[in-house]
């Protein structure tokens, strides 16, 4: 179904435009918006083929909703809608790639009817252009970069086997590798001089940002990579006769090293989560969730690194808790999952499990499983093309407004300020 994306603060222009579409093809799936911040939201749940937006409106203009649809490279057609006076933001928008553009004061519905099917020509066209090239570069077998064979793992979408170990061979991650852990930096602060050093682009930072990283580190046995401006990944093995603690005290000191660069000549400050160690990349999206939990962690204070409990101490409560933080991350999509659930697949009673699940993690089941929750939504929202109303059944949500709203509260932003740049 086509779906077209009305965007104008004025009610009975939305009304005027959306009753002319429907008159003439009522098979057309038209969404409206008062501004470009509910168009982002909209953009973030539904695949539009066309925009018609207004060029001025409060808040978000269109000018910045059309800047912000070209840097996130959303493949849409947009038509401007302007006033007499506005000549000059016009030409701008025409030369940010808008595809036409209607005078507001003297359009018919003839006219919009007719800019619509020849965006959706053009539409059609671009697709098929777009899909001719895919199938030759698919054909041509080109290899991945490691960088996302790595998020493929992390993402915990699931990889077939095949492709799991020609990734494993193709970048020299097959030999005897038996200690693994994975880094979470998440942006604490950052200074606004940056965003015009970087001339306000995100992706030229986030470059910067990984290749000074990777820099410090030396790639050999690290893996630097970014999911967004606030996160960045570190992917670090080892296959010598080191302890534990000797392959994590290492990868600490870079740690360090990189944040303290990162403070001096970037001014970001982050604080670090640390996974436990594992011997198998197969378990990259177990170590992620610990990584990220740790880093996001409210008590923690600027420049921080934590680490992810090793359930050192009693065994049979190691036994347990291991049993158990396995349970919850493969039923996190069950909306039913409950504390009592968990304790009785343990074989513990609800008030003991309750209790010696705060002391080991630190926080309570509901915090956990929340935090979990959310961080996995908001990895799934930056890495793939999944709504949020999917995301949100995903993750064990049947509300996706309900997810909406507890991420914001997590994180003082919402979901789509992820791909919409600096907030």
């Amino acid at each position: 179904m086509q779906k077209i994306l009305i965007v104008d603060d004025e009610a009975f222009a939305r009304t005027a435009i959306e009753d002319s579409i429907k008159a003439a093809d009522n098979t057309i799936q038209v969404f409206t918006a008062s501004n470009g911040d509910e168009a982002l939201e909209v953009l973030s749940m539904e695949d539009i083929d066309i925009i018609m937006t207004d060029i001025k409106m409060p808040g978000m203009s269109g000018m910045e909703l059309l800047t912000e649809i070209r840097r996130l490279k959303i493949e849409t057609e947009v038509i401007i809608l302007s006033s007499y006076n506005e000549f000059d933001l016009v030409r701008q928008a025409l030369q940010l790639g808008a595809f036409d553009y209607l005078f507001k004061p003297a359009m018919l519905p003839d006219d919009i009817l007719e800019v619509i099917k020849k965006a959706f020509a053009s539409q059609k066209d671009r697709i098929s252009k777009s899909e001719s090239v895919s199938n030759k570069v698919e054909g041509h077998n080109h290899p991945q970069d490691k960088g996302i064979f790595f998020f493929e793992l992390l993402n915990g979408s699931g990889i077939e086997q095949d492709r799991y170990l020609q990734g494993l061979e193709r970048f020299n991650l097959n030999g005897n590798i038996n200690k693994i852990v994975v880094s979470v930096f998440k942006l604490n602060f950052y200074q606004e001089s940056l965003v015009e050093i970087f001339e306000n682009n995100i992706n030229i930072l986030k470059a910067a940002v990984c290749e000074a990283a990777n820099d410090i580190l030396g790639q050999k046995i690290h893996q630097f990579i970014s999911s967004n401006f606030y996160e960045y990944i570190l992917v670090s093995w080892d296959g010598e006769s080191l302890t534990n603690k000797q392959f994590t005290d290492n990868v600490e000191n870079k740690i360090r090293m990189i944040m303290e660069f990162m403070n001096t000549n970037f001014k970001l400050d982050f604080s670090v989560g640390i996974s436990n160690v594992s011997n198998t990349f197969t378990d990259l999206s177990k170590l992620y969730l610990e990584a990220t939990f740790e880093a996001s962690k409210g008590s923690l204070g600027s420049g921080n690194i934590s680490y992810a409990r090793e359930f050192k101490g009693n065994i049979s409560l190691n036994k347990e808790m291991k049993i158990a933080l396995d349970y919850i991350k493969n039923k996190l999509g069950d909306k039913n999952l409950s504390l009592q659930m968990v304790a009785d697949h343990v074989g513990l009673s609800r008030n003991y499990f309750c209790k010696i699940f705060k002391q080991t993690m630190g926080v309570n089941f509901i915090e956990y499983i929340t935090r979990l929750r959310v961080e996995k939504a908001r990895n799934l929202y930056i890495n793939t093309d999944m709504k949020i109303y999917e995301i949100a059944e995903k993750v064990g949500y049947s509300d996706w407004h309900y997810l909406y709203s507890v991420y914001k509260k997590l994180f003082g932003h919402s979901m789509s300020q992820e791909k919409t740049g600096f907030r």
